[in-house]
């Protein structure tokens, strides 16, 4: 009989457990979704009820954003604003830069949140030339963002995202689910992408990596952490255990970063390169990517078959499969090189 007095007890148990799972495991609605279901609760909980009305974020005499939509409703009591059919500006330092166009948005007044679903977004300088980009944009599970190769003033950026979101706290655009970075012969994929507003400095985070592609030869992925995009310098910029990977070769290092502008992956601390029968190792390396060739600096060793270098600089050519010294160096040959 003891069992069942213990029964209810187990019963609740149980239940605070299956309640713990699903907050901690089952999947959270989507930015979008939240979007609508708060749209939906608010037809019949708003206060206010608008049309062709603008709102906008002002905080310290600055400006941050401005939403134009053609309905809003507005809950005071929950500081809810929810609107569709918007047009937005975000500002950066009281100065317009990123344009944008979402079916639906909501503004958290409380916590001075915006949420946007299924957004396209535009640096100002392409306000003449959206309309023709717009009709080239097909239906796309994964959110696309563009930026120019080579960064101008004025950098010409423009995005077609599934969801996004901004808050006064950070002043950081956010973006989640599959996302696909484009930047001249880069592409970028990850789970979520952070970034300011003139998206001049992103973060790619969830399992992301990048593709460099090179005329005429197998591309080249580079694996991290975290990558962080710096638009003005045209750099990517690898954080914690960067992996390269050409066809059969393998690099690793401590860091990594690659320079548009040279066609260049500059790797630095703990350098180990694995390709066929060579195995490199050095302080620092530079990877040109056009013509697959590493140099290794910095106790610089070099070995492929029974054959060993050491030297200031080492060249590893992929592309030949071969090695080679420069600078101050030190050979070991086999006894079979010596007999040829």
């Amino acid at each position: 009989m003891k069992v069942f007095r213990y029964l209810p007890l187990a019963v609740a148990l149980l239940f605070i457990s299956g309640l713990f799972y699903w907050a901690l495991f089952m999947p959270k609605p989507e930015i979008g979704q939240r979007i609508y279901d708060t749209i939906k609760q608010q037809e019949k909980e708003a206060d206010l009820l608008f049309k062709q009305v603008i709102f906008e974020e002002v905080s310290d005499g600055r400006k941050y954003w401005q939403l134009a939509a053609e309905t809003a409703m507005v809950n005071n009591n929950q500081g809810v604003a929810s609107l569709q059919k918007v047009d937005g500006t975000f500002f950066k330092n009281g100065k317009a830069v990123l344009k944008f166009r979402s079916p639906a948005a909501v503004w958290d007044m409380k916590r001075k949140e915006i949420y946007l679903d299924n957004p396209i977004g535009y640096d100002v300088s392409l306000q003449g030339k959206i309309a023709d980009l717009v009709k080239s944009l097909r239906k796309d599970p994964l959110s696309v963002f563009n930026l120019p190769r080579t960064y101008q003033k004025g950098a010409g950026y423009w995005f077609q995202a599934r969801n996004l979101s901004w808050k006064l706290a950070d002043q950081q655009l956010v973006c989640t689910g599959g996302i696909v970075l484009n930047k001249g012969e880069v592409t970028g994929h990850a789970e979520r992408l952070e970034g300011d507003v003139g998206l001049e400095k992103i973060i790619l985070k969830g399992k992301p990596y990048i593709v460099v592609q090179s005329p005429n030869t197998f591309p080249i992925t580079v694996e991290a952490e975290a990558f962080e995009v710096r638009s003005a310098q045209d750099a990517f910029l690898a954080h914690g255990n960067p992996r390269i990977r050409w066809e059969a070769a393998r690099v690793e290092a401590e860091q990594a970063g690659y320079f548009q502008s040279q066609k260049k992956l500059d790797l630095s601390g703990n350098v180990k390169l694995n390709y066929n029968d060579i195995y490199a190792s050095g302080d620092s390396a530079a990877y040109f990517t056009q013509t697959q060739l590493v140099w290794l600096q910095g106790k610089a060793r070099a070995e492929q078959g029974d054959n060993r270098l050491t030297g200031d600089k080492i060249a590893v050519s992929l592309k030949e499969k071969k090695i080679s010294l420069m600078g101050k160096s030190k050979v070991v040959v086999t006894k079979e090189e010596m007999k040829r």
